[in-house]
């Protein structure tokens, strides 16, 4: 090869690893897509080769941790139990959760996730801080939201509070304390 016909083929050569990066580029910055699985309170949804379940639901104004008041609101606190279980063969990590309703979303307060090994369960107590006013319909939202999946599955659990029981809702969480978890529970699927 002459030197001319070098620089020509190591031109396209960074011409393609270019357009192969801008189009790595593009699909990262693509949004990802996902598909919502719905399901209710107490019962297991199924996502990402795992089953999540919501669990009992509790409602107060203080959080509580080893007899000690970790925060308090002049709304309301909701603690959601969920439990991850992984009958499959590769661990599954949860980590993005918020509470939903028609008007308004909710961020994790506790910013915690559920992990789980392969032939494991988590059980993990979610809280979030929410307003009174607006709990119609409150509806937990779950995902893993991997950064190398570019494809989700969401599990939306409806949690039972509707607007026909949201007022017992707010009585009960008027001067309650919320006991909150420092660790999550593990255990073998039996």
């Amino acid at each position: 090869m002459t030197r001319v016909s070098r620089a020509r083929v190591m031109g396209v050569v960074a011409a393609l690893a270019c357009l192969a990066f801008s189009a790595i580029g593009i699909g990262v910055n693509e949004p990802p897509s996902f598909e919502y699985v719905t399901g209710t309170r107490n019962e297991p949804v199924s996502i990402d080769q795992a089953e999540v379940t919501a669990g009992e639901v509790q409602v107060g104004t203080r959080l509580v941790r080893n007899d000690q008041v970790a925060a308090e609101t002049s709304g309301m606190f909701v603690q959601v139990d969920v439990m991850l279980a992984v009958p499959g063969r590769q661990a599954v990590r949860l980590g993005n959760s918020y509470l939903v309703t028609q008007a308004r979303t909710y961020d994790n307060w506790s910013g915690t996730a559920l992990d789980a090994e392969p032939g494991f369960r988590q059980r993990q107590a979610l809280v979030f801080e929410v307003d009174p006013a607006q709990i119609d319909d409150l509806t937990l939202e779950i995902w893993s939201g991997s950064i190398v999946s570019t494809y989700h599955q969401r599990a939306r659990i409806h949690l039972g509070i509707t607007a026909d029981n949201a007022d017992q809702w707010r009585q009960a969480a008027r001067g309650r304390d919320l006991d909150v978890e420092s660790s999550p529970a593990a255990e073998a699927l039996p």
